[in-house]
């Protein structure tokens, strides 16, 4: 159930907003990137029985640190993404 919820809750803030805002670009960007993710997900499932998540928490368990620096980077990337938005503005 929580799985669901979390999918529910990120497909909806991801997507939402853009379909409420019309930018329509914006949306096909993060639809796109749900289905490839989505693809991924059946393949590692397909190939070795866990999902992407329960890949990652594999190496989070026996090393922390690598589990770490892979949420740091991605949190600086998604950080970069947001500021580029928000600030980078032309005419």
């Amino acid at each position: 159930m929580m799985d669901i919820l979390f999918f529910v809750v990120l497909l909806g803030a991801f997507l939402v907003p853009a379909l409420i805002y019309k930018q329509k670009w914006l949306f096909r960007v993060f639809a796109i990137f749900f289905v490839c993710f989505g693809l991924v997900e059946w393949w590692a499932v397909a190939a070795t029985g866990k999902t992407v998540s329960q890949h990652f928490w594999a190496l989070d368990t026996v090393n922390p640190t690598a589990g770490w620096i892979i949420v740091g980077g991605m949190a600086i990337g998604w950080a970069a993404l947001l500021i580029h938005f928000k600030f980078h503005k032309k005419k």
